[in-house]
């Protein structure tokens, strides 16, 4: 399965427009042979959890969503689609 790119920039421009303020940039990719999209946000400061959770709960709507937290100003989201 490729991905669709519309709809990763869509999913970027969501996650810009609720986090405004604390997200830096999104940057995204796709790993075919796992078949696992990845968005990487970078914060500027700490966002709030209520905030997180409304992210996470819009993508888990086409995706199953795992979180990774590699370091203090970032924020990893593993995505299969369902």
């Amino acid at each position: 399965m490729t991905p669709d790119v519309k709809d990763l920039e869509k999913l970027v421009e969501y996650v810009k427009k609720v986090g405004a303020g604390c997200v830096k940039y999104v940057k995204y990719g796709y790993v075919p042979s796992s078949d696992v999209y990845y968005f990487k946000i970078f914060l500027l400061r700490p966002m709030e959890l209520r905030t997180f959770l409304e992210i996470v709960k819009e993508l888990e709507k086409s995706y199953a969503v795992k979180i990774y937290a590699p370091h203090a100003r970032a924020l990893r989201l593993d995505l299969k689609k369902k």
